[in-house]
C-alpha cells in the first residue's frame, strides 16, 4: 500500500529545482537559434511558451518554478481548449512546452517531461486558402506597370518585389528559400532560368521558371547592378534591404519579406502572404500536370505528404482553383 501511495504522490507531483522561466525559456530560444531555425519559428516559440507564463501568473505562481502538479498540467489543457479553437493551435503551444521541457531535461534541472501526461487531438490539415488568380494577376500588373515611372532607386525595389514574387508564384519558392537566396543560384539553361533551391535537411534541387520570368528577371540584375554601385555596396544574395534613398545591404529576413507582403497586400487591398501566394502555386502545378512527385520535390515536403486537399478543391470548384502562369 505504501509503495503505491509513493507512485501516485510521484505521479501528482513533480519536484523541480528552482527554475526560472523566463531566464531558461531565454536559453532555450538561444539553442534554437544557434540550431538555425529561422525568425517566425522563433517569434512562434517564443509565444507558445509566453500562453504558459500567462496561465501560471494568472494562478497567482511566480514564474521561479518549484514545482508542476499533474492537477496544474490537467488545468493547462483546459485553458488551452477554452481559449483556441484550433486543435492544431493547441497542439502547437503544447508541443512548444513539451520541446521547452525536454530541454530542460537535457540541462539536468528536471528528471522527466510533465507535459508528456498532456493528450492533444490529432492534427488537422487546413484547408488550402491561395490568393485568388485575378488578385495575383493584379499585383504583377500593378508592379510591372510601377517601375516603369519610378526614379531608379524606387524603379528598383518595386522590381525586387516583383521577382519574389514571381520566385513564390511561379517557383512555389517558400520564404527560408527566398532568405538564403544568392545571384549564383539562378542560372540560365535551355531557354529557361533555373533556381537552385538548397534546404536544410534535404538534398538541393532545382525549380524552372517559366519564359515569362526571363526579361522581368535580366532587367533586374542590371538595375541591381547599376544600383550598387551608385549606392556604393557589395553583396551576393539576390535581395536587399533598402532605406527610402539607398540600398543598405544584401539579404532578406523572414520579418523583412513578411513586411513587404504587408505593404503589397495594402496596395491592392486584398489580404495576402507569402504562403497564401505559394498555395497558389501548386494548385498551377495540378493543373499543369505536373507529376505529384515532382510538385512534392518542389515544395520540400516528404513523399507520404498528401496533396488530396489541393485535388479535392480543384474537383471540386474548378473555376476558383485554375491558377495559370502570368
Amino acid at each position: 500500500m505504501l509503495k503505491l501511495l509513493n507512485i501516485r504522490t510521484s505521479y501528482a507531483r513533480l519536484r523541480i529545482m528552482n527554475i526560472d522561466l523566463v531566464s531558461q525559456q531565454q536559453k532555450y530560444i538561444e539553442s534554437l537559434e544557434k540550431s538555425g531555425k529561422s525568425f517566425n519559428t522563433l517569434k512562434n516559440y517564443k509565444t507558445d511558451l509566453n500562453i504558459f507564463n500567462k496561465f501560471l501568473l494568472g494562478k497567482g505562481r511566480d514564474l521561479i518554478l518549484q514545482e508542476l502538479t499533474y492537477t496544474e498540467v490537467k488545468e493547462y489543457e483546459n485553458y488551452l481548449q477554452e481559449k483556441y479553437n484550433s486543435p492544431n493551435s493547441i497542439r502547437r503551444r503544447v508541443q512548444a512546452l513539451r520541446m521547452f521541457f525536454d530541454f530542460l531535461i537535457g540541462q539536468n534541472q528536471i528528471d522527466e517531461n510533465p507535459i508528456k501526461k498532456m493528450l492533444v487531438s490529432p492534427k488537422v490539415v487546413d484547408l488550402p486558402k491561395p490568393t485568388p488568380f485575378h488578385i495575383i494577376k493584379k499585383l504583377i500588373e500593378k508592379l510591372s506597370n510601377e517601375k516603369e515611372n519610378l526614379s531608379p532607386h524606387d524603379s528598383l525595389l518595386v522590381q525586387r518585389n516583383l521577382i519574389m514574387s514571381y520566385l513564390i508564384y511561379d517557383g512555389g519558392l517558400k520564404v527560408s528559400d527566398i532568405e538564403r537566396l544568392r545571384l549564383e543560384h539562378i542560372k540560365f539553361a535551355k531557354g529557361f532560368y533555373r533556381v537552385l533551391v538548397a534546404p536544410d535537411k534535404r538534398d538541393p534541387y532545382t525549380v524552372t521558371m517559366s519564359e515569362s520570368f526571363t526579361s522581368l528577371f535580366e532587367q533586374y540584375l542590371k538595375f541591381l547592378e547599376d544600383r550598387k554601385q551608385n549606392d556604393k555596396v557589395e553583396f551576393e544574395e539576390l535581395f536587399f534591404n533598402a532605406n527610402p534613398f539607398k540600398i543598405l545591404n544584401g539579404g532578406l529576413s523572414a520579418r523583412g519579406i513578411e513586411v513587404i507582403f504587408n505593404e503589397l497586400s495594402k496596395s491592392i487591398s486584398t489580404k495576402m502572404t507569402a504562403k497564401s501566394l505559394r498555395q497558389a502555386c501548386i494548385f498551377k502545378w495540378l493543373v499543369q500536370g505536373v507529376p505529384e512527385a515532382r510538385i512534392k520535390e518542389w515544395m520540400a515536403v516528404q513523399p507520404q505528404y498528401s496533396l488530396a486537399p489541393y485535388k479535392k478543391l480543384l474537383k471540386e470548384y474548378p473555376q476558383d482553383y485554375t491558377y495559370m502562369e502570368l
